[in-house]
């Protein structure tokens, strides 16, 4: 009569289905995530070509400060709301008429202040908005 020979059970982990269940699982997280928009602005980026001085001669402008003071044709805005900044626009010219708005910002000053800005002149429909930047010899 044969012996068998005795088998050792040796328990391993198998290396095979537990690649295709973490490939199942990258797979679904990819799929169900929800990607965020990077930019909820759209916003044309000026370029450094020199423009021509006579196309804002019938403009607002808005100055924006290092210290995030605002000031609309030289007048301060007291209070740095976008109502307020509205207001502000609304008292110094004639919203009917579709004026260019340019908006001058020192390099310093908060994105948010000059979101804000802009977010006033879109209130009162204003639409033709410049940011105005320096051109850099760099």
């Amino acid at each position: 009569m044969k012996h068998r020979a005795k088998r050792s059970d040796v328990v391993g982990i198998e290396i095979a289905p537990l690649i295709d269940i973490v490939f199942i699982l990258l797979i679904f997280f990819v799929v169900t995530s929800t990607f965020i928009r990077e930019s909820e602005l759209e916003i044309e980026l000026p370029t450094t070509v020199s423009a021509s001085a006579s196309g804002f001669e019938d403009s607002i402008e808005i100055n924006i400060s290092a210290s995030n003071d605002i000031r609309i044709g030289g007048a301060v805005v007291t209070e740095p709301t976008v109502e307020a900044v509205a207001a502000q626009l609304r008292a110094f010219t004639d919203v009917t008429t579709n004026r260019r708005v340019i908006v001058r910002a020192d390099a310093a000053a908060q994105h948010q202040t000059v979101v804000r800005a802009l977010d006033a002149a879109n209130l009162l429909g204003l639409s033709q908005v410049n940011l105005i930047t320096m051109h850099s010899d760099g």
